[in-house]
């Protein structure tokens, strides 16, 4: 047993969310709701539910999960302190009193076998390093007959115009550093096959695609960490690129978004399934 919890901490030490935390991608993730990145579950909800939000961020999709399934109840967990702060700030906010938020480690959950009704998870599995041994816990924490939903991005179905090799040395250099930092950033496609080889059956599987209205939003948050990476991620030094590259790639963007034909649409992939 201690082994195996040694090894799951060296794993969740080796992911590093891309995103980040800084206010920037914490305001660029709080636009996020249960109707805009959520509704593919929505049907599945139903008043009562115990349900389990993995890598809830600051929560704003997670209460209206909460406000979905009342008067049941809601834990939604994240690794970072600092997005569980602001989840349970917006919570006591909103007068959410049945959603409650608590760090954890997405391989070790602190629940016992059988525990939820339903489990959700958006925009988590695309920075996982071993989904299926995620996967694996959910299973454990979920109750025979439960629903378990998914959500995340599939790089190879960005729809992005007009396009320049600046831009696109952008788009994928991000992609790049997703990769480094033990992500996948095509899982989307994956996430049909991850639950049937998880055990999950009456899998459901879809896709949508998400058009920025606002195209600066999007891009200052992917022009920041661009930004940040030599530091953070050690792109330089790693040889991918160089600092004047980087500053390039993050003026592309920035000239990009006030393109009077600018257009940016996010392939999403989505799964439902139930352990049987």
């Amino acid at each position: 047993m201690i082994l195996i919890q040694i090894l799951q901490g060296i794993r969740a030490m080796q992911e590093k969310y891309t995103p980040g935390y800084s206010s920037n991608a914490t305001n660029f993730m709080a636009k996020r709701s249960l109707d805009t990145h959520g509704a593919f579950f929505k049907p599945y909800l139903r008043p009562g539910m115990k349900l389990l939000d993995c890598g809830c961020g600051p929560g704003t999709i997670t209460l209206g999960l909460a406000k979905a399934i009342f008067p049941g109840t809601l834990r939604g967990i994240d690794r970072e302190a600092s997005q569980i702060q602001i989840a349970a700030e917006s919570a006591f906010t909103q007068g959410v009193s049945n959603a409650n938020f608590l760090e954890a480690n997405i391989y070790a959950l602190p629940f016992p076998d059988n525990s939820f009704d339903a489990i959700f998870s958006h925009a988590l599995f695309e920075h996982l390093q071993e989904p299926t041994q995620a996967l694996r816990e959910l299973w454990r924490v979920l109750k025979p007959g439960g629903i378990i939903g998914l959500r995340s991005p599939d790089w190879g179905g960005f729809l992005i115009a007009p396009s320049t090799p600046e831009l696109e040395k952008a788009f994928s250099y991000y992609k790049w550093l997703q990769q480094q930092n033990s992500g996948n950033p095509d899982v989307g496609r994956e996430l049909r096959a991850l639950l049937r080889q998880s055990g999950f059956t009456n899998i459901q599987a879809s896709a949508s695609y998400q058009c920025s209205e606002s195209l600066s939003e999007a891009t200052e948050y992917l022009a920041l960490r661009i930004e940040a990476s030599a530091k953070v991620d050690g792109a330089i030094e790693k040889g991918w690129t160089d600092e004047r590259a980087l500053t390039a790639m993050s003026r592309a963007l920035r000239e990009w978004s006030q393109h009077p034909d600018g257009f940016f649409a996010a392939a999403w992939c989505e799964v439902v399934g139930q352990k049987g």
